[in-house]
């Protein structure tokens, strides 16, 4: 399975809570963007990540999955009752 990691640092910056919170929403946008710009073709996408640091503070961002560990991924989440139809 393929990876690529793509990071966005501040450093020097004094950034409040909500601050790095919106940032983090715009770089996951902005991601996305990317990918469809470029033209990736993905089968099954899973986005899994959030921007609440009280919460997690050291998975700060957006993971995109694809392929058979993303469905595998979404299945033990199903799982776990964290997914409701509609």
């Amino acid at each position: 399975m393929a990876r690529s990691e793509f990071r966005f640092v501040v450093d020097g910056v004094e950034l409040t809570p909500e601050q790095q919170t919106a940032i983090a929403g715009e770089i996951q946008k902005a991601g996305l963007a990317a990918l469809t710009a470029v033209g990736s073709r993905l089968t099954n996408p899973l986005t899994v990540g959030h921007g609440n640091i009280r919460l997690r503070p050291e998975w700060y961002g957006l993971w995109v999955v694809d392929g058979p560990f993303a469905d595998e991924l979404g299945q033990k989440i199903n799982d776990l009752g964290f997914w409701m139809q509609k």
